[in-house]
């Protein structure tokens, strides 16, 4: 799979990147040494005594750059375990810890397989998720929550790249191939997370975060559960390849001001966007 976009992002000086696209992209064996001290000059001191949304984000930090809880301090996942044992609320925090920690190698924790016991029992009539703290507010049953279902979906992934299959994969699936991956369900041309430019979700924003995803890791996500070659997923493709420049590499729209990953530079090319716009292409 070597060619100029892949040579570009060996040769970032981003070191998760160029771990992940060793790994994954290629197929080679490597170190994730370099990735990890990347990442740890990077992270503040003590972040895993960090309490609330920043504890999260920081756990995803490390999943994303390719890392296994196996070569980890314990200590650096004990609140995220009894995060996830106390207080699950099927928001789209909540599963965004969860398919971190799946990908950190988490998947057969017995607290994070409880959860996974209780996903069914605990989707809206749509096949999606709400958290619970505004589901106990309604009196009528509500449409689920599209960002919390993204992070459900990308759950989905992380276990079938780990060899797990969750009961919601199928359903979670067809909840977004049934609005074409980004529009509303009852509106085809109309997108939902349709914000200010660099923020929709046609949009390449990175890193992820509870209010936003970028057009590449929705592509990705889909692509890894097998059906990136749905027609449903046409638009998503087209909306992703207009950001490319003319080597393929994946233009940077919006980011967040504070960020758990080294930012990038909006307008240019992004090594991380690039990356998962190659690795949903190889997934397809």
């Amino acid at each position: 799979m070597y060619n100029d976009t892949v040579t570009w992002l060996l040769n970032t000086g981003n070191a998760a990147v160029q771990y992940r696209t060793k790994t994954e992209l290629l197929g080679l064996a490597a170190e994730p040494t370099e990735a990890l001290m990347w990442i740890e000059k990077k992270l503040p001191a003590d972040w895993y005594k960090i309490k609330g949304l920043w504890y999260v984000y920081y756990i995803n930090a490390l999943a994303e750059c390719g890392l296994n809880q196996s070569m980890l301090p314990s200590e650096w996942f004990e609140a995220a375990v009894e995060k996830i044992r106390t207080s699950f609320d099927f928001g789209c925090e909540a599963f965004m810890l969860l398919q971190a920690m799946v990908a950190l190698g988490f998947g057969e924790n017995s607290e994070v397989q409880k959860i996974f016991d209780m996903l069914c029992a605990n989707r809206l009539p749509d096949g999606g998720f709400l958290c619970e703290r505004r589901r106990n507010k309604l009196k009528h049953i509500p449409k689920s929550c599209y960002k919390a279902d993204y992070f459900a979906l990308r759950l989905c992934s992380c276990c079938r790249k780990k060899g797990i299959v969750l009961d919601i994969e199928k359903d979670i699936v067809r909840y977004f191939l049934d609005r074409n991956l980004l529009f509303k369900r009852d509106n085809l041309d109309e997108l939902v997370l349709d914000e200010k430019e660099g923020q929709r979700i046609t949009d390449v924003f990175h890193p992820f975060e509870v209010m936003r995803i970028g057009i590449h890791n929705i592509m990705e996500t889909i692509s890894s559960l097998g059906y990136g070659n749905a027609p449903e997923t046409e638009s998503g493709w087209k909306y992703l390849n207009s950001a490319k420049d003319e080597m393929g590499r994946v233009v940077l729209s919006g980011t967040l001001t504070k960020s758990y990953l080294p930012k990038e530079r909006v307008g240019q090319p992004s090594a991380w966007a690039t990356f998962y716009s190659l690795l949903a292409d190889k997934e397809r």
